[in-house]
């Protein structure tokens, strides 16, 4: 063998090349094996302005790179050097004028010049020399130069530029026989939404990274939901960021008492990496929707049966759960609370509603269901209508636009327009004595009263005498005049009552409504119509005790009374 050149690394280290041998040279990487013991399994990579056709090994087992032996990947003789790079050195001169080279180690176990075997131990793995970190500096040499390097037969390159991208396992030492498989440990974390809706898809997500907590790659990850007969499944595969991602397209979970369901994650391992689970818990939930069925009209001082339905976003019955109704806003709020049956229906009392009367005559309710562990929350709100009653009463009025002496009564005594859901009682002053030229009356009262359970108004007139005497015109005389207008939710009902002479001649009124006098009254086109009952476009019953009208715009009433009730269910 030719005498070998001394040449100096890039890592500051002497190198003694061997004499080549042509004729072997080409042949020779295909015997190399890994510089490590049977069966263990690494990783490698490079660096920008790293040494060309330079590999850093470490492992990728988990175990420590500190103090793994290093082994001779063929037979050769060992060179050992060192320097203030590449620290303690073991190169060693095979055949064919190639060299491997193992830089940073913490030991070496031969001495400079020795023959060695392949497989045979030269040295530990170390961090010597310049190195961020326990590794092995590995090259393969011909003739001085670096070459792509080949273990087994098999070309590493291209290398990458960091660890956990590509493995290798050593095969040196096996003595013939598959080297015992060393998998990596895996674990998987789950990264998908934490609460989950049935009825609705579900889009889970995890990682899976090996022990040196690298992500794995092109991986078959399954995602289980729930148990037994409820499992729903799917898969994904990882990512370049060891992220696998799967989708179930709806939901279907049975409820559980807290609300939760399990998630299982599965990594069925390969050759590479041993299998690993991961197992969670998902919160559960359906959205829900209430409904208000309740009374659409209410009076106040009577009890409100209040109700609704509650059912999930599949349209099923949610059982069992509270509702609270709130009927009111601000200061009159009534609360009362309910829980769901078994269709989903739900009820709760206001035992005696107490509502204002607003311009609009209506009061809100407004349903809430706070949800739990499973079921979302959701609201409803209506309004609803308040029953109420309007009246007025007064005891007489008069337009008699006679030429030279006009006369315009009232109406007096007036009750004023009464509008209110609540029970009351407007009573003016009577007016003992009205008089004048043409009409004269005597005890005159009007009066409303109101009431709620159930809701009526009654209006009424009374007066205990009347006399009205025009020129030309027979004389009328009333006494004893009761005039009422009753209204309640179910019927309305007028009357009148009273003692009528016409030209001192008594008339038998009874109790005909709109009764019209069938006399001469002494004026051409004169008319006298007792208990005249007339409906107004809002409803209202109006009923006159009286009345005379007679051309000229003369309009005289005696007694009259008008009520309605609004918002009856």
């Amino acid at each position: 063998m030719a005498s070998a050149a001394l040449l100096v690394g890039s890592l500051g280290v002497a190198h003694a090349e061997p004499a080549t041998d042509d004729a072997t040279a080409l042949d020779f990487p295909a015997d190399f094996k890994a510089p490590f013991e049977c069966g263990l399994r690494v990783t490698y990579s490079t660096y920008q302005d790293h040494d060309f056709n330079a590999l850093d090994i470490i492992r990728a087992d988990g175990g420590q790179d500190l103090g793994t032996p290093i082994l001779a990947s063929a037979p050769g003789t060992a060179r050992l050097t060192e320097g203030p790079g590449a620290g303690l050195v073991v190169n060693i001169d095979h055949e064919g004028g190639w060299q491997t080279r193992h830089y940073h180690l913490d030991t070496r176990t031969v001495e400079d010049g020795q023959r060695v075997e392949q497989g045979q131990q030269v040295g530990t793995m170390g961090n010597t020399g310049v190195s961020s970190g326990p590794h092995l500096h590995y090259e393969q040499r011909l003739n001085g130069t670096a070459q792509e390097i080949v273990v087994d037969g098999e070309e590493l390159a291209p290398y990458p530029f960091s660890y956990h991208e590509k493995y290798f396992i050593s095969t040196n030492g096996c003595d013939g026989e598959q080297p015992p498989v060393e998998k990596e440990e895996t674990s998987l974390a789950y990264t998908g939404p934490e609460v989950v809706s049935n009825g609705e898809p579900a889009e889970l997500s995890g990682t899976l990274t090996d022990e040196g907590d690298e992500p794995v790659a092109d991986r078959t990850v399954s995602f289980t939901l729930g148990t037994g007969d409820s499992e729903q499944a799917c898969e994904g595969t990882t990512g370049s960021d060891g992220g696998a991602m799967c989708v179930i397209d709806t939901v279907d979970q049975p409820l559980i008492d807290d609300g939760t369901v399990p998630l299982r994650l599965d990594f069925a391992g390969d050759d590479e990496y041993e299998a690993s689970s991961h197992e969670t818990e998902l919160r559960i939930t359906l959205e829900t929707e209430l409904e208000y069925t309740g009374p659409a009209s209410i009076a106040n001082d009577t009890a409100a049966e209040l109700s609704g339905t509650l059912i999930d976003e599949t349209g099923a019955p949610v059982t069992d759960q509270t509702v609270a109704f709130t009927l009111g806003a601000g200061d009159s709020e009534q609360v009362c609370e309910g829980t769901t049956t078994a269709d989903g229906a739900v009820t709760c009392t206001v035992e005696a509603v107490d509502q204002p009367l607003t311009d609009e005559t209506t009061v809100p309710v407004s349903l809430t269901f706070d949800g739990d562990g499973f079921y979302l929350p959701s609201e409803a709100s209506a309004e609803v209508l308040l029953e109420y009653v309007t009246g007025s009463a007064f005891g007489l009025s008069a337009d008699i636009p006679v030429l030279g002496l006009p006369i315009s009564i009232g109406p007096v005594p007036e009750s004023g327009e009464v509008r209110t859901a609540h029970a009351e009682e407007t009573e003016p002053s009577c007016l003992e004595r009205l008089g004048s030229t043409l009409v004269t009356a005597d005890v005159l009262c009007a009066q409303v009263v109101s009431d709620t359970d159930p809701t009526a108004a009654t209006a009424s007139a009374n007066v205990s005498e009347a006399r009205i005497g025009l020129a030309g015109l027979s004389l009328i005389e009333l006494s004893g005049v009761e005039v009422a207008s009753i209204s309640t939710c179910e019927e309305q009902v007028g009357s009148v009552d009273m003692t009528l002479k016409v030209a001192g001649v008594p008339i038998e009124i009874g109790d005909t409504p709109d009764l019209e006098i069938d006399v001469d009254l002494g004026i051409t086109g004169a008319r006298l119509v007792v208990n005249e009952q007339i409906v107004e476009e809002d409803g209202s019953l109006t009923v006159n005790g009286a009345r005379l009208t007679a051309p000229g715009g003369i309009d005289v009433v005696v007694g009259s009374a008008t009520s309605a009730a609004h918002n009856c269910a």
